[in-house]
């Protein structure tokens, strides 16, 4: 057999792996750093989170248990796509399910925090990549010293402390970075602009920007969510008619 055809059937089951991990890629990483394969995107009902195994089997975990912001920021960014690389550290026992609807059977974990891949596949898992581009700080400041002041006293009051702010994308679109090392805390900065932005749009409707753009990093640089917010979005968080962790998801840019 020659090296060219061998070559061409290397690359012809590389992308059938590759196809196969795109299928059925998402992950839903747990707080406890497990990570468990799923056939789609998790759902959110009340305070469970509803996952459909590659089985097929649907259960539900406690939401409280679920990571949604790293489980949001693994899929988006394409790194569910690498799960068959780590699968090679399956330690093959079954996760607890505190609140299951019907029996798990059995489950495949991944396990991030005891088994680590093989040696020589340690290079191969790809490195967190950069968030989506243009939306980040910029060298130019927004163009309305009003609308600075404003945001930042709103920041202070409710202790909103580490941010910067900038121009966004657009002349009349606002950008803040903020720094979120818990998911806790994003939920609260992304809470805490969309209230600061919807009182200053009902009461300085003629200076409010026409969107405001927040992008959130861990201390370390991780991204840890991007959102462009409409006066319309800001409100509907505001309002609570969509639950926090429920707008994240819909909602966050990686």
């Amino acid at each position: 057999m020659s090296r060219f055809r061998i070559f061409g059937l290397v690359a012809v089951a590389l992308l059938v792996v590759v196809m196969m991990a795109s299928a059925e890629g998402y992950v839903v990483i747990l707080k406890s750093g497990h990570k468990i394969r799923c056939k789609e995107p998790m759902r959110i009902e009340g305070n469970n989170a509803i996952l459909t195994l590659t089985t097929g089997t649907v259960t539900s975990y406690p939401l409280q248990y679920v990571n949604v912001v790293e489980t949001e920021r693994y899929n988006q960014l394409g790194l569910g796509d690498a799960l068959m690389i780590e699968e090679l550290s399956v330690s093959g026992e079954a996760l607890p399910t505190p609140t299951p609807r019907a029996a798990l059977g059995s489950i495949t974990e991944i396990d991030a925090g005891h088994a680590g891949p093989a040696p020589e596949l340690a290079s191969a898992i790809p490195p967190t990549p950069t968030p989506t581009p243009g939306i980040e700080l910029q060298s130019t400041t927004y163009h309305d010293d009003r609308v600075e002041e404003a945001f930042s006293k709103i920041f202070d009051e409710k202790e909103l402390l580490i941010y910067k702010t900038s121009q966004g994308t657009k002349p009349e679109f606002f950008f803040i970075q903020t720094t979120t090392d818990s998911e806790k805390e994003v939920f609260k900065a992304l809470e805490t602009v969309a209230q600061a932005y919807v009182m200053i749009e009902e009461i300085h409707r003629d200076i409010s920007p026409k969107a405001v753009e927040i992008k959130m990093l861990q201390t370390s640089g991780k991204p840890a969510g991007t959102f462009r917010l409409t006066p319309e979005l800001a409100r509907e968080l505001v309002r609570g008619d969509t639950p926090t962790q429920n707008f994240y998801i819909k909602h966050v840019i990686f």
